[in-house]
């Protein structure tokens, strides 16, 4: 994967498959596109720059679900932007925000600028017990604390774990995630999911399973993986390797120490019911090896959430009351966005990089720059709506919704008659397009 720091090559941006770019392309007048990191069954992921801040990115780009649709459930991207929108973890692939277009969805995530966790194997293929310590300490801190936000990956294998430019790991791809059930109902699952070596035996069962149980059992190869360089669970017949795991049947070799044998056999217990937990982990001496009992770097890799306090209060609140492009998205009759992008006669719409309160400051100062009352309403007064007024009537109502951080999508619905012309080309419309503003 290319270093956090390399310059971005030009590329084909994440639109229609037909579009050929020959020069970068900037996304809602805030992102670069670069070059095409990986591409999934659904989606492509790009390397982008923030032209805000200069951070080097990831882009996840989906077809929008519902185009061409008039989709009646949650799309599998909806159910993962649910996911990722409850997790502030440092071990955890961050999502920053969501962009959406008529025919595309953007995911803004953190650049796993160090490739994947394999890439750190040595030359006889495997770990050395201590470094799978490290990197297994931090996949468990990130794993129990998804469980805490009622969150369950179902899909842990190596390909999903990442590193950032540091060098720590990043647990990604949520796309086969599932949400805690609501109360009332049984929280066992039935879907069939997961990466054949790493599905856990009550999966296979077909009676239902707990997906937390199903995640430590993932864990738990993963970590054997690591230590030993190949899988335990392993068979040229899918079937016989099926049977193995529904048996929890393997070998450790024999490098492994004692303590690491009896941590794997706790874990890879075919029995979810006597699995060991999160807890358990956390407290195995294999675990805890070379810690003492306050060990403050070993406190620091299991709470991992450094923005907890703040995801608990204004996180929540700003879920609780934002409109994101995947709100719009998901919320919008068949996920057609054509309205943001098209609005109708007498009605301007444009994206801006800047919050509402700057771009209404500047709407304000131009009508009365242009010799007109000024008047701000709503119940959110930061987002407008700012009425500009003659005396013949309304010259101009000017209305911000916020999308994301920093990028705004102004609707200007313009008055009638040679003085609303004249005031939206002489004043208004420099106040809501300045320079760095850019139309999808």
């Amino acid at each position: 994967m290319p270093s956090a720091a390399c310059a971005i090559p030009p590329a084909a941006a994440p639109g229609d498959d037909n579009t050929t770019a020959v020069s970068p392309k900037v996304l809602l007048g805030r992102y670069e596109l670069g070059g095409l990191l990986g591409r999934g069954a659904s989606a492509k992921v790009y390397l982008a720059r923030d032209l805000l801040t200069g951070r080097d990115v990831a882009i996840k780009s989906f077809p929008n679900p519902r185009a061409g649709g008039t989709g009646t459930g949650p799309a599998p991207i909806e159910r993962e932007a649910a996911i990722l929108r409850r997790l502030r973890h440092r071990h955890v692939v961050r999502l920053h925000e969501i962009l959406g277009t008529r025919s595309r969805v953007h995911f803004v995530l953190d650049l796993a600028a160090g490739g994947e966790l394999f890439s750190l194997v040595d030359a006889s293929g495997r770990m050395t017990e201590d470094l799978a310590r490290h990197y297994f300490r931090q996949l468990v801190s990130a794993v129990r604390y998804c469980h805490s936000r009622g969150v369950f990956h179902r899909d842990i294998k190596p390909e999903n774990l990442l590193l950032d430019a540091a060098g720590d790991l990043k647990v990604a791809d949520f796309g086969l995630g599932a949400l805690a059930a609501d109360a009332g109902t049984s929280p066992l699952r039935h879907t069939m999911c997961g990466t054949p070596a790493y599905v856990s035996p009550e999966i296979l069962s077909k009676q239902g399973y707990d997906p937390a149980k199903v995640d430590i059992w993932s864990c738990g190869v993963v970590l054997f993986v690591l230590a030993a360089g190949y899988l335990p669970f392993n068979d040229g017949s899918l079937i016989n390797m099926y049977r193995k795991i529904y048996a929890g049947r393997f070998r450790c070799p024999n490098w492994f120490s004692p303590e690491l044998r009896h941590l794997l056999r706790c874990i890879l217990d075919p029995n979810p019911a006597t699995r060991i937990g999160t807890d358990g982990i956390v407290d195995h001496p294999w675990f805890r090896h070379g810690a003492t009992g306050d060990d403050a770097e070993l406190a620091r890799v299991m709470s991992g959430h450094d923005e907890d306090a703040w995801f608990k209060t204004e996180f929540k609140e700003e879920i609780g009351r934002e409109m994101s492009a995947f709100d719009i998205l998901a919320f919008s009759p068949g996920s057609d966005l054509s309205g943001l992008f098209g609005a109708g006669p007498g009605t301007e719409r444009v994206f801006v990089g800047e919050s509402a309160a700057a771009v209404l400051a500047r709407v304000e100062d131009a009508g009365r720059k242009g010799g007109h009352g000024v008047r701000r309403e709503g119940k959110n007064r930061a987002a407008g709506p700012v009425y500009i007024e003659a005396e013949s009537g309304i010259v101009a109502k000017v209305t911000v919704f916020k999308i994301a951080d920093a990028v705004s999508v102004v609707e200007v619905v313009k008055g009638h008659g040679p003085e609303a012309s004249a005031f939206w080309k002489d004043w208004l419309q420099p106040a809501v397009k300045p320079p760095a503003a850019a139309a999808v």
